[in-house]
């Protein structure tokens, strides 16, 4: 029964991120600074859970299960869950997106979500109360709770998503909460009964070496805890929490946007936890000495900005996490005290995971123009290996000890000089600069913090070193991601995380649109087609980039821009086309596109360009049977309708047919993928765009201008804001 309810509440724990982050989509887009944000302050209310189970085990059983049974009932009224819409009309969404997001989870989680943090602790509380053979150490729950984790960040977007709507989900969880309700109250009259005046202190003072999970078999757990102890507890806590999220932003915006790739390194972190606490012999040195050596080469990487190939530094990034979590939690395993200070431990765990959100979410934005947080984390991971005895036998040598630092300030010194002559540097000679100073640092593998300290001198140095691609000229970190500008000797281009999302020719004196927006391409003939018609002279655009479109403008148009992240516009009117448009009238709109677009009150408009995707990440929201009736409403009868859908992963084509025909549209598309390199030289990139009106006449036109336009054929899917599932547009 403790089992099944712990399990359960895990489950629904798990449930409640995802569910949250898919109603709060069409308000802030599904960012990696969304998703942090989420995580923290879903560890936040899992701190104050954690204290409440503190706090009420210290009272006799009848007293603690009435008040629990208080809290319980208040969640119960707080059901369903729900992410209130009225509030996205509060200029906090514009001016701090992160504290709206944190109210809008509080609003519409935060009680249902404190009622399942009290769970694991409590329930292992009770249990440790009971005439049972493991009642002296019910940490095993604690695997039972992780199975129940795992098991719902799987579950989530392979069953529930695919096959439920958001509202048809709501109802689901919330008919579950009530059967976990009922659970607890069978678990609590076991507990009254089989403990009926218990204070704070459990019959068990020790756990027996038998019952010691693995990775601190044969250690004895004493009474006693101390100051540094907890300190440990909270370390070993933050450092997996942090990296957790360091990891997902990294790779989600620096290698690859995988489809549903946070997935990966919070069922690893769970996944963890549940190795840990089970039967399972760990050698922790052993793991650690592979995951230093992973970490280090991955620290190069990241210094030279490595992306490519994604097939080999994806994998890589995620084989470190998983050593890495499983070492530091297998050292939270082997610290955990006696059952009397249970919940003091989970206590601690959960504070150490609240800073590492704190830190990743709010701090690191905000002291860092890069995500520094993440080679941090793999330092600090790294300096936390377990010494094995052999490490300690092994004779210490006075050269291996002075190496690193000698490497690393040699190093140093010649950054700064280089620095100073504004010299950029090859990817070649940036290897050797970089990558023989780790190695050095990794020589000391089997002395932890000075490996540490060797591979931390790598990374100060960094800070000296401008990239192999050219100068950076701007860089800037905003809540929604890392935005830099790269001089080259004929270009800027305009790069978010690993990704170029725009280009523009130095010292033009006019205005040349490149890349996607060439007009040789399909947005050549989209703009021809939209001149050669009648239309309204104004134009909306979802999405900035560095405003190429607005290179396409005549005096005589008016161009709106829609753009979620001021730091984006900030680039784009210092270094973009859009200084030398000859539109009469160009406007930036900042915040998210369909919001804003729904609150903006102008004339219907002529043309509408939906072009906002970030890298190969899919805005959702924007591509719904409602987003789509929202655009037909602001523009004219006849207008054109553009989107970009250029993504590696997604076959966006079966959606763009099921909304067609969704709203009688008729649909075009161009698949602009074989390129000459005559084509690639004159800075025409491939991509793939699909026009919609419901003028029939425009569509002969527009054929009648480029033959590669074609229409649409096969099935087609329809996305709704109750129900889209981004696994049903994979490309296969």
């Amino acid at each position: 029964m403790f089992t099944l309810t712990i399990f359960l509440s895990a489950l629904l724990l798990f449930m409640v991120q995802p569910m949250a982050g898919k109603m709060l989509l069409p308000s802030l887009g599904g960012t990696p600074g969304v998703w942090n944000t989420c995580m923290m302050f879903f560890q936040a209310v899992l701190l104050l859970g954690y204290l409440w189970a503190h706090g009420v085990s210290r009272l006799r059983a009848l007293p603690q299960l009435l008040l629990h049974g208080v809290l319980l009932v208040v969640a119960l009224v707080a059901l369903p869950l729900s992410m209130d819409r009225m509030a996205l009309s509060s200029p906090l969404l514009n001016a701090y997106p992160n504290l709206w997001l944190l109210a809008a989870l509080g609003l519409g989680a935060g009680l249902p979500f404190l009622a399942l943090s009290t769970t694991s602790p409590l329930i292992q509380s009770w249990f440790a109360r009971l005439n049972h053979r493991r009642s002296s150490d019910p940490y095993f729950l604690y695997a039972a709770s992780n199975g129940g984790s795992l098991l719902a960040l799987l579950g989530y977007p392979l069953l529930v998503e695919p096959v439920f709507g958001v509202s048809a989900q709501a109802s689901l969880w919330s008919g579950s909460f009530v059967v976990l309700v009922l659970l607890l109250v069978v678990c609590g009259v076991v507990t009254l009964k089989g403990a009926p005046g218990y204070r704070a202190a459990p019959v068990s003072e020790t756990v027996p070496a038998a019952d010691v999970a693995p990775a601190a078999a044969g250690a004895m757990r004493t009474p006693e805890v101390n100051a540094g102890q907890k300190g440990l507890w909270t370390l070993y806590a933050f450092v997996p929490s942090s990296l957790m999220l360091g990891v997902t932003t990294y790779i989600s915006t620096d290698v690859a946007a995988f489809p549903l790739l946070w997935v990966i390194p919070l069922a690893l972190y769970t996944g963890s936890f549940i190795v840990v606490f089970s039967a399972w012999r760990l050698n922790l040195s052993g793991i650690g000495r592979v995951m230093s050596l992973v970490g280090t080469a991955l620290l190069v990487a990241w210094i030279m900005g490595a992306t490519h190939p994604a097939w080999l530094l994806l994998p890589l990034h995620i084989l470190f996490f998983g050593l890495a979590a499983l070492m530091v939690h297998g050292r939270l395993a082997a610290a955990r005290p006696a059952t009397r200070h249970l919940t003091s431990f989970y206590l601690y765990m959960s504070i150490g995971g609240l800073l590492g959100g704190v830190f990743n979410s709010l701090v690191a934005p905000m002291v860092f123009d890069r995500i520094w947080e993440y080679p941090l984390m793999i330092i600090m991971a790294c300096a936390l290996r377990p010494r094995s005895f052999a490490d300690r036998a092994d004779p210490e040598r006075r050269w291996k000890q002075a190496a690193p630092g000698v490497a690393t300030a040699l190093m140093v010194v010649s950054m700064v000089t280089l620095e100073r002559l504004d010299v950029v540097m090859s990817q070649a000679t940036a290897v050797i600069f970089f990558g023989i100073p780790a190695v050095v640092a990794y020589s000391q593998v089997e002395r932890p913090r000075r490996l540490g300290l060797g591979l931390m001198g790598v990374l100060v140095a960094t800070s000296f070193f401008g990239g192999t691609l050219g100068q950076v000229v701007f860089k800037e970190r905003s809540f929604f991601g890392t935005v830099q500008m790269v001089e080259t000797p004929e270009l800027y281009q305009m790069m978010h995380g690993g990704t170029v999302h725009g280009q523009v020719i130095k010292d033009e004196a006019g205005c040349s649109p490149l890349a996607y927006y060439h007009p040789e391409g399909p947005t050549g003939a989209i703009v021809e087609l939209y001149q050669r018609s009648a239309l309204s002279p104004r134009i909306a655009v979802l999405g900035l980039g560095l405003g190429a479109h607005a290179c396409y403008a005549r005096p005589t148009d008016a161009m709106t821009f829609y753009e979620l992240d001021p730091t984006v516009v900030e680039v784009a009117q210092r270094f973009g086309p859009v200084t030398r448009s000859q539109a009469r009238e160009l406007r930036f709109v900042v915040g998210d596109a369909r919001i804003q677009l729904e609150q903006d009150v102008v004339e219907p408009y002529g043309m509408m360009i939906v072009d906002a995707f970030s890298s190969d990440a899919i805005p959702i929201h924007l591509l719904t049977v409602e987003a789509f009736g929202l655009y037909r409403e602001k523009m004219q009868p006849g207008g054109i309708l553009a989107v970009h859908i250029s993504n590696r992963y997604f076959d966006l084509e079966p959606v763009l047919r099921g909304l067609a025909e969704a709203h009688g549209l008729e649909l075009r598309l161009w698949d602009d993928l074989e390129l000459s390199d005559a084509q690639l030289a004159g800075g025409r990139q491939s991509s793939t765009w699909a026009v919609m009106t419901n003028d029939a006449a425009k569509i002969e036109v527009l054929e009648a201008l480029e033959a590669s336009w074609r229409p649409s054929t096969g099935p087609a899917l329809v996305w709704t804001d109750d129900h889209a599932n981004v696994l049903s547009a994979w490309r296969r």
